[in-house]
């Protein structure tokens, strides 16, 4: 054991971890030599720890190199699975939030409504307040259409036959014909606008979230106003931005065991 900045720590575990972020997607596969090399180890204590990890299951033997094996993976699960959605995603929400000088919040679909789970702020004032817990209209919404775009159109049919649609402004579509061919665009490109049908001078963006079963089970959003974004920020900065997020989140959700719950912001097990 050695004294470190922080107090005591055990040398041997340390390099330990060291070898096992040696790999990445670009050096997937590692020799001895290597491994010594990139950690600044000599080859025999580089061999001992690749030899011990081995023997733990964290990395085999391809011949002369070695590479990871999914029994790593358990090591981030744990920390994934003490979180709740809303944490999880909230980092992810920030950094976008961040570089678009915009908020995003992300929701799920509970009925007739989107619910907003978690939301990163900035100092803009919108006249529609998205703190967790809020519930909007599911049909009348960007991140609601993201959300819908998940049913097939028979489900769709029925969801509108459930809960007709709701007139907010004079630009709100209320027909459920309409409704559900604008939903197949969403379906189709990936990403919903809403332009001024929830609230007058209020423009929004949304993307789907699907989990490992390719299912929509939330929906990142940000909403701008009108008068101080145009087209070439909306689709040239910030939805491309929200769509990074929305993939990261994804990527996220999918390399774990776990799905995003419903508005109580627990994890369901992923479906098969």
């Amino acid at each position: 054991m050695a004294e470190g900045g922080g107090g005591p720590f055990v040398r041997t575990f340390d390099r330990g971890l060291d070898v096992l972020t040696a790999f990445s997607a670009e050096r997937a596969e590692l020799s001895v030599t290597e491994v010594a090399t990139t950690c600044g180890f000599d080859r025999a204590t580089a061999r001992r720890l690749l030899r011990t990890l081995e023997s733990l299951g964290y990395v085999e033997s391809t011949g002369t190199k070695y590479r990871l094996t999914a029994k790593v993976l358990e090591l981030g699960y744990a920390t994934i699975a003490s979180q709740t959605f809303p944490e999880m995603v909230q980092p992810y929400l920030e950094d976008v939030a961040h570089a678009v000088d915009h908020s995003c919040s992300l929701a799920v679909l509970e009925g007739e409504a989107a619910v907003f789970l978690a939301r990163a702020a900035v100092g803009r004032v919108m006249t529609i307040r998205l703190a967790p817990g809020t519930r909007v209209p599911a049909a009348a919404s960007a991140v609601g259409r993201a959300l819908l775009s998940g049913l097939p159109p028979a489900a769709l049919t029925e969801y509108f036959e459930r809960f007709p649609p709701v007139r907010y402004t004079d630009r709100t579509v209320t027909d459920p014909g309409e409704l559900a061919g604008l939903i197949a665009e969403v379906r189709e490109r990936g990403w919903a606008l809403l332009d001024q049908e929830l609230e007058r001078g209020v423009r929004s963006v949304a993307v789907p979230l699907r989990d490992t079963a390719g299912e929509v089970v939330a929906a990142v959003t940000i909403g701008t106003h009108t008068g101080q974004v145009g087209d070439d920020t909306l689709f040239g900065s910030i939805l491309p931005r929200l769509r990074d997020c929305a993939a990261a989140i994804e990527r996220t959700i999918t390399a774990s065991p776990l799905s995003p719950g419903p508005s109580d912001g627990t994890f369901f097990p992923a479906r098969p």
